[in-house]
C-alpha cells in the first residue's frame, strides 16, 4: 500500500485545534458542565475560532476566487470494507500500516467498515452480505489492529493512528440506540489499548457511511434523514469520541448552498451538514468517486459558512478507485476536493489525509 511523506506540522495543529474545538462544543451540550466550564467554553471556543477559520469580516470573504496550486497529496492510507473476524487478518493489516507510518514517520487515517448494524444492536453484517459480526468480535479485531499498528511502528514512537470502527445507515433500525452502541463499542476499545500501551499512538474514533441509500430512480427506497441524525445524536450523546462521516451528499446541488433538497432523497444541505459538521461529534471525511461530488461538498460548506456561523473543517476525501476503476483515483479526489473548497476564501483549507477503500 503507498502512504504519505511527513505531513506539514500545521496538519497536527489544527488536526489537534479541530478536536479541542469538536470537544469544547460536545462539553456544552451536556447538563453536567457547570456554569464556569460553559463560560470557559464560550471563551476557548472564541479562540479556537479566531486561530482555525479563515472567515473574513466582509463581503469579500464569500466572493469567489482565483485558485492557487494545489496542496501536495497525502499519501494514501488505506481503509477496509471488513468481511472476516479474524483477529490474525486484523493483525496483518494493523502491522502493515504500523510499517507504513514508521517509514515515512507519518499519521495516517484507517477506517474498519463493518457494515450496517443490526436492528437489535447486537452487532453488524458486513457490506454487501448477510454474514453477521458480533460487537464483542468486531471489538477484538479493532483491538488487534490498534496492538499491532502500535507494535509494528517500532522505535518510530511519535506516529499515529486515527482508526475508525465503521457503520452504514442502510440498516433497518437506524437510530440513536445503534448510535450509542457504537460510540461503547469505540471506548471499550478505546480502554483496551489504555491498559495495553498501544494508546499513546492510536485514537479511536467512530465512522459512518452517511447517505440517502437511494435505489434506482432517484427517491426509490431512500433512508431518511431524521434517522441518521438521531444516529448522530445517540452516538455524540455518549461523549468521549467522534466520528467519520465517510458517506457521499446523494443528489445535492453543486451550484446553490440555501440548505435545500438534494433531489428526491428527502435529505437536504442541512441534513448533511448536521451529520458532518454540526453534530458535535462530527467530522468530515466524503467520498469523492466523481469531480462533481466535490462541488456538492463545497455547496454545503459555504452553507455552513452563511448559515451556521464558519467553515467546516474536512480531514480528506475518500476514494474506491481500486473497486471500480471508473471513479476517481486517489489524486483526482484529493484535487477535486482541494480545488473545491478553494473557488471561495471562505472555505479555503489545507487537508490532512487522502483514504482510499480496499476490500479486506
Amino acid at each position: 500500500m503507498t502512504q504519505s511523506p511527513f505531513h506539514p506540522i500545521g496538519k497536527c495543529l489544527e488536526g489537534g485545534t479541530v478536536f479541542l474545538l469538536k470537544r469544547v462544543r460536545a462539553r456544552l451540550t451536556t447538563q453536567a458542565a457547570g456554569l464556569c466550564t460553559r463560560v470557559l467554553a464560550v471563551l476557548c471556543m472564541c479562540l479556537l475560532l479566531g486561530s482555525v477559520l479563515t472567515i473574513q469580516g466582509t463581503s469579500q470573504a464569500f466572493a469567489a476566487r482565483a485558485i492557487p496550486a494545489v496542496q501536495a497529496q497525502a499519501h494514501t492510507n488505506w481503509s477496509f470494507y471488513m468481511n472476516s473476524s479474524s483477529t490474525s487478518r486484523a493483525h496483518t493489516l494493523g502491522c502493515n500500516q504500523g510499517h507504513a507510518d514508521a517509514t515515512y514517520h507519518d499519521n495516517s487515517l484507517v477506517i474498519l467498515d463493518f457494515g450496517a448494524q443490526a436492528s437489535n444492536g447486537s452487532g453488524a453484517y458486513f457490506p454487501g452480505t448477510s454474514t453477521f459480526i458480533s460487537n464483542s468480535q468486531i471489538e477484538a479485531v479493532a483491538e488487534a489492529f490498534s496492538t499491532s499498528y502500535y507494535v509494528c511502528t517500532g522505535s518510530d514512537t511519535t506516529t499515529v493512528l486515527s482508526l475508525g470502527i465503521g457503520t452504514n445507515n442502510s440498516g433497518s433500525n437506524v437510530g440513536s440506540a445503534n448510535g450509542r452502541t457504537l460510540a461503547h463499542i469505540v471506548s471499550a476499545v478505546q480502554s483496551y489499548n489504555q491498559s495495553h500501551g498501544s494508546s499513546s499512538q492510536v485514537a479511536m474514533y467512530g465512522a459512518n457511511d452517511l447517505e440517502s441509500w437511494c435505489d434506482s430512480p432517484p427517491g426509490a427506497a431512500c433512508r431518511s434523514a431524521s434517522a441518521a441524525i438521531n444516529w448522530a445524536n445517540g452516538y455524540s450523546s455518549v461523549g468521549g469520541s467522534l466520528y467519520f462521516n465517510f458517506g457521499s451528499a446523494d443528489n445535492c446541488p453543486t451550484n446553490s448552498y440555501s440548505g435545500g433538497s438534494c433531489g428526491n432523497t428527502g435529505w437536504t444541505q442541512y441534513d448533511y451538514w448536521y451529520l458532518s459538521w454540526g453534530n458535535p461529534a462530527a467530522v468530515p471525511t466524503p467520498e469523492i468517486y466523481h469531480d462533481s461530488w466535490a462541488s456538492q461538498w463545497e455547496m454545503i460548506d459555504l452553507y455552513s459558512v452563511y448559515h451556521h456561523g464558519g467553515r467546516m473543517t474536512f480531514w480528506g476525501p475518500m476514494d474506491e478507485h481500486d473497486l471500480d476503476g471508473s471513479t476517481d483515483t486517489a489524486t483526482q479526489a484529493w484535487d477535486a476536493l482541494w480545488n473545491a473548497l478553494h473557488t471561495h476564501t471562505s472555505t479555503a483549507q489545507n487537508l490532512f489525509y487522502s483514504i482510499e477503500i480496499h476490500r479486506e
